[in-house]
């Protein structure tokens, strides 16, 4: 489905937290499809390799856990999930390229038959613990896409005293109000890119 709207909104870095749950859920993020997950991260998302194997220790793709960031490869509607390290032998056994991956069997991630192409597509991206602080910030601001109920549901869970330091609607500045009195003129069933900035970040 195509993208509906284009929301913005500059906020105080201190609500960073409050999107954890959406980027615990997972939320759609505009790739192009086709690169490893390690391409994906590094050139499309702005990640260096260093952080990705200093701090991403375990990744999932399609439920099934990587060991080989460079070999495998991201299809349009895919699921990656990122997350540091895990306690415990269940964190050992999921870390990748650890010890342990061999315990795994059938839940290790291997490419299929298909190639997937490149072009641009979405997919689905979960963070985890220490990720949702070091992450959150470069992915929204990078934007994710939302359904119109998805965004209002997580507006309508927010306090009262919510409210953006700006906030622009299609490009185009609205009063801050209009996020609590409206939605801003959102309606049912659209597809809306949001980006979130924190502080003086652009």
């Amino acid at each position: 489905m195509p993208i509906d709207r284009s929301l913005e909104l500059q906020l105080s870095p201190e609500l960073l937290k409050i999107f954890f749950p959406l980027l615990m859920e997972g939320v759609e993020v505009e790739i192009e499809t086709g690169a490893s997950v390690k391409q994906l991260l590094t050139e499309q998302f702005g990640i260096t390799a260093d952080y990705i194997s200093s701090r991403i220790t375990t990744l999932f793709l399609n439920s099934r856990a990587v060991d080989n960031t460079t070999t495998a490869l991201v299809q349009d509607g895919a699921v990656l999930a990122l997350s540091g390290a895990m306690p415990g032998l269940v964190g050992a056994t999921m870390r990748s390229g650890g010890f342990y991956a061999a315990m795994r069997g059938a839940m290790t991630h291997h490419n299929g038959d298909d190639i997937p192409l490149a072009k641009q597509g979405r997919i689905k991206l979960k963070l985890f613990n220490l990720l949702l602080d070091e992450l959150g910030p470069r992915v929204l601001n990078r934007g994710i896409v939302l359904n119109t109920e998805r965004f209002q549901s997580f507006l309508a869970a927010q306090p009262a005293e919510f409210r953006p330091l700006g906030l622009l609607l299609d490009g185009q500045p609205l009063p801050i109000d209009q996020l609590q009195d409206g939605r801003p003129s959102l309606e049912a069933g659209q597809l809306v890119k949001l980006k979130v900035h924190f502080g003086d970040q652009r």
